[in-house]
């Protein structure tokens, strides 16, 4: 009696543990099935679906890796975006969305080259500008961290002369002048090239002559559409470091 008393504890203890484990991961899956909606139906909600649309945004129960799955009008397919982990946060003046500590694959060649290579000139961080609706987004995901990243001094990006990677990307045309921008950049992972034509733009300053400011721009053709898109999301801006050299092209005449 004692014997089977003993077992009965045991088997009891096991379907326990093993009950909890079930619970916990129904309970995990309950939660990561939660997030991927929102963000999906989240992300999708900011985008105009003719140009960019999330067509699946997945998180490992296990691992917490996450993939998605987007379009992107005037790439020839679909792009795979793995996240295996990342940490973000907010900068001490609360003017940009920082991410730290992350590792980030994407499948089309030249974007992943771009990533890199901000991540590079920034020390391993990338930043963006803070948006309410990007904030909302990732803390669905994960809470933000104290961010780790202090400002720096560093050389603007002047595009006529920074030297990419001509594996990536080579820069086959550009002209900036006052009310002209053209451009055709060849680019891995696409058969299409990048072509831009720009007519009349106003260019500005801000932040106490550290930004450039394009805006009102005039988009006469871009070969890729999705990012004419992002740019129309930004109120038609770009915010750019300032350097004298960039400032003096995009004003002269």
């Amino acid at each position: 009696l004692k014997e089977y008393s003993t077992q009965g504890k045991q088997k009891l203890k096991e379907y326990s543990t093993q009950g909890k484990q079930k619970l916990k991961e129904y309970s995990t899956q309950g939660k990561n099935i939660l997030i991927e909606k929102t963000l999906l139906n989240g992300i999708n909600a900011l985008t105009n679906h003719t140009y960019i649309k999330i067509n699946s945004f997945d998180i490992d129960d296990k691992s917490n890796e996450i993939k998605i799955n987007m379009y992107l009008n005037g790439e020839d397919k679909n792009l795979t975006v793995n996240i295996k982990k990342f940490k973000w946060g907010v900068t001490k003046d609360k003017n940009y969305i920082v991410f730290e500590d992350f590792d980030l694959n994407m499948d089309i060649p030249w974007m992943q080259y771009l990533i890199d290579d901000i991540a590079k000139r920034d020390r391993g961080y990338i930043k963006f500008p803070h948006d309410v609706a990007l904030f909302s987004l990732l803390y669905s995901i994960k809470p933000n961290i104290k961010s780790t990243y202090e400002y720096f001094e560093k050389e603007a990006l002047v595009i006529t002369e920074y030297k990419f990677d001509d594996k990536f990307v080579k820069i086959r045309k550009l002209e900036i002048a006052k009310n002209k921008i053209i451009a055709n950049i060849w680019l891995k992972g696409s058969r299409k090239n990048l072509e831009v034509i720009i007519g009349n733009y106003k260019v500005t300053t801000a932040n106490k002559k550290k930004v450039i400011v394009l805006k009102d721009m005039d988009f006469r053709h871009c070969s890729k559409s999705w990012i004419q898109s992002i740019i129309y999301m930004q109120y038609n801006e770009v915010h750019l470091r300032y350097s004298k050299k960039l400032f003096e092209l995009f004003t002269r005449e």
